[in-house]
C-alpha cells in the first residue's frame, strides 16, 4: 500500500515538472531553412528507408517527396548533443488544385467518408495534413517500437518501477506540431495513422475523429481529422506548463523567421480569426 502511494505521488511530482524536464534535454524547433529541412530529410530517410524499407535507399541520404516544398516542416532536438532526433510535417493544401490537396486522398480514395477533406477550409488556408513522423531508433526505446516510425502510449508509459516514463519525444512532437498549426491560423489536421496510435494522442486532449474507413498502408491505417484549438484548450490541466514551454520556442523561432511584413499580416490573421469566433 505504501509502495502504491509512493508511486503515485513519484508520478504526481513528475507530471507537475513535465515542462521542466522536457527543456532540460529536448527542443522543439521549426525547420526554416533549407539546411533545417533536409535534417528532418535525413531523419526521415534513416527510418522510412534505412531502417524500415519503406522507401528506397538512395546516395543523397535523404528522403524526399512532391509534398516537401508544400509542407511546414518540424524537429525535436536532444539538447545536450544538439543532434536532431524527430521530425514531423505538416503539408499544405494545393490551393486551386482540389484534386491534389493531401496525400491522404491518394491513400485513402474512395474511403474517405463524404466531405472529406473540406475543400473550402483548405482553400482558405485553414487545413493540413500531419505526415512523415519519425524518431530515429536509438530514442525508441522498446522492442515493439522497432517496426515504427514513431510510438506513444501514455498508460504503458506512466510509471514502472519508479523510473519516468513519459514519452516526452512523441508528445514533443506532437505538440510542435499543433503549435505550428496555431501560428499560422491552420485550425484543421488531417492525420492517417493506426487507430491504437489516434487513441493515445486523443489521450492528449481533445478527440481525433475518424473521417474514413480503415486501409492497409504499412500496417492497418485510419484518416482521423483534429481541431487544433479544441486539442490545445482541452490538454490536460498537468500538460498545460509543457504546452506553453513548446509554444514560446516554437512562437519564438517562427516570429523570428518572418519578415516585417509577413509577420503583420500574421497578427492581422490572427485577430481576424480571433473576432469571427
Amino acid at each position: 500500500m505504501a509502495t502504491a502511494l509512493s508511486l503515485k505521488l513519484a508520478r504526481l511530482r513528475e507530471m507537475l515538472q513535465l515542462h521542466k524536464h522536457f527543456h532540460t534535454y529536448f527542443k522543439v524547433v521549426p525547420a526554416t531553412t533549407p539546411d533545417l529541412v533536409r535534417e528532418a530529410q535525413r531523419i526521415r530517410y534513416s527510418v522510412y528507408c534505412a531502417e524500415l524499407g519503406w522507401e528506397p535507399v538512395n546516395d543523397e541520404g535523404l528522403e524526399q517527396d512532391i509534398y516537401d516544398e508544400n509542407a511546414l516542416h518540424c524537429l525535436l532536438m536532444a539538447v545536450k548533443t544538439q543532434r536532431y532526433i524527430g521530425c514531423v510535417r505538416l503539408v499544405l493544401p494545393q490551393v486551386g488544385h482540389p484534386e491534389h490537396f493531401f496525400p491522404i486522398q491518394e491513400s485513402c480514395r474512395d474511403t474517405l467518408y463524404a466531405g472529406y477533406p473540406d475543400l473550402e477550409a483548405s482553400e482558405r488556408g485553414e487545413t493540413a495534413e500531419v505526415s512523415r513522423l519519425a524518431i530515429v531508433s536509438d530514442y525508441r526505446r522498446r522492442k515493439n517500437e522497432v517496426s515504427k516510425p514513431i510510438s506513444i502510449d501514455l498508460q504503458e508509459d506512466a510509471t514502472i518501477q519508479g523510473r519516468r516514463r513519459f514519452p516526452y519525444i512523441p508528445v514533443g512532437l506532437y505538440i510542435g506540431m499543433l503549435e505550428m498549426a496555431s501560428f499560422y491560423g491552420i485550425k484543421t489536421l488531417y492525420m492517417l495513422t493506426e487507430p491504437l496510435l489516434a487513441t493515445h494522442f486523443s489521450r492528449l486532449g481533445g478527440n481525433l475523429k475518424p473521417i474514413g474507413e480503415a486501409i492497409e498502408h504499412r500496417g492497418r491505417r485510419r484518416p482521423y481529422v483534429m481541431d487544433v484549438e479544441d486539442v490545445l484548450k482541452g490538454a490536460n490541466l498537468m500538460l498545460r506548463p509543457l504546452i506553453w514551454t513548446i509554444r514560446r520556442d516554437v512562437n519564438s523561432v517562427l516570429s523570428d523567421s518572418l519578415c516585417p511584413w509577413e509577420l503583420e499580416e500574421h497578427i492581422k490573421k490572427k485577430w481576424r480569426q480571433r473576432e469571427a469566433t
